[in-house]
């Protein structure tokens, strides 16, 4: 291929050359388990998953679900939210048992500065307290699948 640049008047000549490759064969895998697409080189497969790894996901999601609600509180506080407001009074309804018994830990519950603001510290402490909590359920509902 012949290319004249316009500017000098040269031209140039490019050598394309194509050359085709054929990927190696990866063997096939086995019927009904999962491959692992993602991974460099060959696939890796995944074999079925445990009848403990779904407790696990369930349990997952049910204190994550728990921990944000608390974490949605702290931010409503923080913010002096309207506590006249259906949205705000159902998520304080719904988070205050679920940090009642860690009310007292420390000798301050909640920091008041000027204004409707509030930190409750009582919240902050249920967050780590219900994390401890979800971490030793996953450790517990792990032993059934060690070797």
């Amino acid at each position: 291929m012949t290319n004249r640049d316009p500017v000098t008047g040269e031209t140039h000549e490019h050598v394309v050359e194509e050359r085709v490759v054929t990927p190696a064969a990866a063997p096939a895998p086995p019927p009904g388990d999962q491959v692992n697409v993602n991974s460099a080189g060959r696939p890796t497969y995944v074999a079925d998953a445990s009848p403990m790894a779904t407790v696990r996901r369930v349990v997952g999601l049910l204190f994550g679900i728990l921990i944000g609600l608390i974490v949605i509180r702290i931010i409503l506080l923080a913010l002096g939210a309207n506590e006249g407001n259906a949205l705000v009074d159902g998520i304080y309804g719904i988070t205050e048992p679920l940090v009642a018994p860690f009310r007292g830990v420390f000798s301050i519950n909640e920091v008041r500065p000027e204004g409707r603001s509030v930190l409750d510290i009582a919240a902050l402490v249920a967050i780590v307290g219900w994390s401890l909590i979800a971490l030793v359920i996953m450790a517990i509902l792990r032993i059934p699948d060690r070797t």
